[in-house]
């Protein structure tokens, strides 16, 4: 990585940083396409790109290893997570059965509070959207749907959501990166949280699967026509 870049989301940062800044710099990197997939993630240019030491840079890196953006692998290192195809369906597969459910069981009382919280939720991820921040886009895009499983108040979703959490943020995540339309996004996520609210159950089960699967089979088209390209 070269430290000749001045517009480069890896820019050295104030002094004052701490853990998340340089995490914030990370998935700026991995948002804009400066780290991509598969690529080798090194401590020590890192460190220098950022300017901050070395453990405040593994501290960073270690956190992105545990929410799934990164990947450490045995004799290999740090490299940045390359998804398979299949990988992306197989997350895309386990979350229209669970969201629907968590969808369904939140539609049951649209006036309650759990409506009220994801309509919070939405706000705040709009306002990201408006303001163009590509990082806290990423982060209340999860927190979203985050929302919705647990807002449901469905004890088993509550306790699923941590195993799967890295799962469904990777392949968000790796959405954005390769389609960013901010537009589409405030679109697609105020219908969802409108037809849940409609308690319509076919319509619900119906815009879920839209909404995550029909993504994931897009993503994964533009993935491979980029390779093939």
């Amino acid at each position: 990585m070269s430290t000749q870049r001045t517009d480069s989301a890896l820019a050295p940062v104030s002094n004052v940083t701490r853990r998340e800044v340089v995490v914030d710099a990370i998935r700026r990197a991995l948002l804009s396409g400066e780290l991509v997939p598969g690529q080798r993630v090194k401590e020590a240019p890192l460190a220098e790109l950022l300017g901050v030491s070395r453990p405040t840079v593994r501290e960073a890196i270690y956190q992105l290893v545990h929410e799934g953006s990164l990947v450490q692998t045995p004799y290999k290192g740090i490299t940045v997570a390359e998804p398979s195809p299949q990988d992306l369906l197989d997350v895309a597969q386990v979350r229209v059965s669970l969201e629907t459910l968590a969808a369904l069981h939140l539609s049951e009382h649209p006036d309650g509070d759990g409506m009220t919280k994801l309509r919070a939720a939405l706000k705040t991820h709009l306002d990201a959207i408006e303001e163009g921040d590509l990082v806290q886009v990423d982060m209340t895009h999860l927190d979203l749907h985050r929302t919705l499983w647990e807002a449901s108040e469905n004890q088993m979703l509550m306790r699923i959501w941590p195993l799967v959490e890295s799962q469904i943020r990777m392949a968000m995540s790796l959405d954005q990166a390769t389609r960013s339309d901010l537009a589409r996004d405030a679109e697609l996520h105020r219908r969802l949280v409108d037809v849940i609210a409609s308690g319509d159950q076919a319509a619900i089960t119906a815009e879920v699967r839209d909404h995550i699967a029909n993504s994931a089979d897009e993503i994964v088209r533009l993935i491979e026509a980029g390779k093939s390209a």
